[in-house]
């Protein structure tokens, strides 16, 4: 008999479920929130659609968790899955795999293609508030009405990116019993004390930073940082929020030191996220190179050429040594993070104890799946998140579809 499976959002791990069960021959109804599927899917990567990563994992959360589910589906299975959909990847430089074609609108279109050649029964404007088990069978009520199933996978996310679909789902599992790990927002600009940045905004620089708790280094960046009214962003700024808002929830007085190093010209630069070190640590370097600039420069304008004008206008008229260690370990004194409406993914969510990151199943609802961002992983930028959740959906769905 044809197993009856609804899967409960239509964002990339929905997705990426209900093309693989109706594959498998089950009959698939997928019921989103919003007036149609893959919202957050059409803006993500700047409207590239960045699918994967054929890199070094990078997980938070539940790393372990995330790193076996993907043991079992990885990057390059997603490009093979996309591949079959008729949309060619390729990775660049860095192992960030987008659509050969640099659109995410050819990945929604082939989803959404799928589904209906599949004829996967798709109803929007359907949000879940509660699933029951009555006897052998799963029931969801949704704002549409109830609907009914064998197997249900719960792939709602997060509540980052609220204008394009994000709602409170946890209530789904936690009233299952599921335990919920504080949600909060990752992948999101930094807020910083004025002073220091004031008539900046708007200037982008290539940068190495460092996030501390105090003395201590917590994690670092490099990467191009934009600096903003109420404080910096840009990708390796956001790759450091995450740990800024654990400082914060705990009282903690982060400082971000930012190293104008690479706008300079000094030592390698790659967009990439560093071993925590010593803010101070390029300071003999950096001293070297304003000593050498003194013998061709004016003196009222040493960096003239080095730095755009609205920084050197910040920086104090000083000695090369002063400069040296203020332009090697600026201190922005961080103030808090932008919300979900301007982050990138949710980090917290649902543990993932109740689950086997085999099957995506609970341990004990048996046919109840839960896939991608509502769980207690996230990833850092570069397609981490989204390689997540379509592998979860992926892995899910075919266990929902051939199990019993």
């Amino acid at each position: 008999m044809m197993k009856q499976i609804l899967i409960l959002g239509g964002g990339a791990s929905g997705l990426a479920a209900a093309v693989i069960a109706s594959e498998l021959g089950a009959q698939v109804t997928l019921l989103e929130r919003s007036d149609r599927v893959a919202k957050k899917l059409l803006a993500t990567g700047n409207g590239r659609c960045n699918l994967a990563n054929v890199g070094k994992n990078a997980y938070y959360g539940d790393e372990n968790f995330a790193n076996e589910v993907l043991s079992r589906i990885g990057a390059e299975d997603v490009r093979a899955f996309f591949d079959r959909l008729g949309v060619p990847t390729r990775p660049d430089s860095a192992g960030r795999v987008y659509p050969a074609c640099n659109q995410a609108a050819a990945v929604v279109d082939a989803l959404r293609l799928r589904l209906h050649q599949s004829s996967v029964r798709v109803v929007t404007g359907a949000q879940a508030t509660a699933i029951e088990k009555v006897e052998k069978k799963y029931i969801v009520k949704t704002s549409a009405g109830s609907f009914s199933a064998d197997k249900v996978i719960v792939c709602c996310g997060g509540l980052a990116a609220p204008k394009l679909g994000a709602v409170n789902a946890y209530s789904l599992l936690t009233n299952l019993g599921c335990k919920l790990i504080s949600p909060g927002p990752a992948l999101t600009p930094i807020e910083t004390e004025k002073a220091p940045i004031k008539g900046l905004s708007g200037l982008r620089l290539p940068v190495t930073l460092t996030l501390c708790d105090g003395a201590k280094p917590v994690a670092a960046t490099q990467g191009e940082m934009l600096f903003a009214d109420y404080g910096v962003s840009g990708v390796c700024v956001m790759q450091l929020s995450r740990d800024a808002h654990h400082l914060l929830k705990r009282r903690a007085k982060p400082i971000l030191y930012v190293d104008f190093s690479p706008a300079m010209g000094l030592g390698d630069y790659r967009m990439e996220r560093l071993q925590p070190r010593n803010p101070f640590a390029n300071e003999a370097r950096m001293l070297r190179y304003l000593q050498e600039r003194e013998g061709y420069m004016p003196e009222n304008d040493l960096l003239l050429g080095a730095l755009p004008r609205l920084l050197r206008e910040r920086l104090p008229k000083a000695s090369a040594e002063e400069l040296a260690h203020l332009l090697c370990a600026y201190p922005l004194p961080v103030t808090g993070v932008r919300g979900y409406d301007q982050a990138q993914v949710t980090q917290g969510g649902i543990d993932t104890k109740d689950f086997s990151p085999e099957t995506l199943e609970h341990h004990q609802h048996k046919g109840l799946y839960a896939c991608g961002e509502i769980l207690n992983v996230d990833g850092d930028c570069g397609g981490f998140n989204l390689q997540f959740a379509f592998a979860c959906g992926m892995i899910a769905a075919e266990h929902a579809a051939m199990a019993e």
